[in-house]
């Protein structure tokens, strides 16, 4: 594990385990293919002729005062709208105050200093779900503000759709993309352009060679979030009590924290969540046994 890279057999293990419905296969896959992202898109908004110009997967927003995000996925098309499309396997990860927030949160990275609200761009919010979290029994939710007793929108330019790969259906264009979504074998998707990605990147030494630096990228900087985070409060609670303390319980909290994110997933291997949180290798197996239901 030189340089702290995971090993080809590691690697390998955790790459034919992953699906587009995890979110540490589906931001490299789909930031490094323009042409998968659209079909996505093309299919999950029903526009045929939306092109993405830029892609960002993993990019954070930052909330000097508050809270910052880190989007799965970050792209614009060539009318200038901006989405973020989030993997969500829990039902609470894709609540309506998150995706309030998540929209805010674009809005503000939007509009820089001097900028007329006029210029703030359209901008959609995209939760692919396993399940449905709004329990209607449908496989796609388009959530528009609207004009209370006039049924007309209210033409902010936010929107909210959610993705139930549950209810999508099996006959229709996106009941075939949430099946390809589902699937860990690129051989068994409807899709060509997903399977020959999902060949590229699981397969070919060059995309093993990308996931790994994907991969670990995300870890880290999940660990220096959450350690910045901790730090921050730490240092608050310690001005407040006039000690140091509280900065070192901080980051003992952030390596706890992070430590506790990684193994919720289920992919990293034991040893590199006690390097990348700074805890022992026995303090993090008796935080995997204190997570086990």
């Amino acid at each position: 594990m030189a340089g702290g890279m995971l090993t080809d057999s590691q690697l390998e293990r955790i790459i034919g385990s992953l699906s587009l419905m995890d979110d540490e296969f589906f931001g490299p896959f789909f930031s490094g293919s323009r042409e998968c992202l659209e079909l996505m898109l093309r299919i999950i908004l029903g526009r045929k002729d939306l092109t993405v110009v830029e892609a960002e997967a993993q990019r954070w927003l930052q909330n000097a005062t508050g809270h910052s995000v880190r989007l799965d996925v970050w792209c614009e098309d060539d009318e200038g709208r901006v989405y973020d499309i989030e993997i969500q396997k829990r039902k609470e990860g894709a609540g309506a105050r998150r995706a309030r927030y998540y929209s805010a949160m674009m809005d503000a990275s939007s509009l820089g200093k001097g900028m007329g609200y006029e210029a703030l761009p359209e901008s959609y919010v995209v939760f692919i779900t396993p399940d449905d979290v709004l329990g209607h029994g449908r496989g796609l939710y388009r959530i528009e503000r609207m004009i209370g007793g006039l049924e007309e929108p209210f033409g902010d330019g936010t929107h909210i759709v959610y993705v139930d790969a549950e209810h999508a259906g099996e006959d229709t264009e996106l009941g075939h993309l949430m099946h390809d979504f589902a699937c860990t074998d690129p051989e068994e998707m409807h899709y060509d352009v997903l399977r020959e990605e999902a060949r590229r990147l699981k397969g070919a030494k060059e995309g093993r060679r990308r996931m790994n630096s994907e991969f670990e990228k995300v870890v880290r900087e999940i660990t220096e979030a959450s350690r910045k985070e901790w730090e921050l409060k730490g240092e608050k609670r310690g001005e407040r009590r006039g000690e140091k303390r509280g900065e070192k319980r901080g980051e003992r909290n952030a390596a706890i924290k992070a430590a506790r994110s990684m193994l919720a997933d289920g992919l990293v291997p034991l040893d590199k969540v006690a390097e990348y949180s700074g805890l022992s290798l026995g303090e993090v197996e008796s935080l995997k046994d204190s997570l086990r239901i």
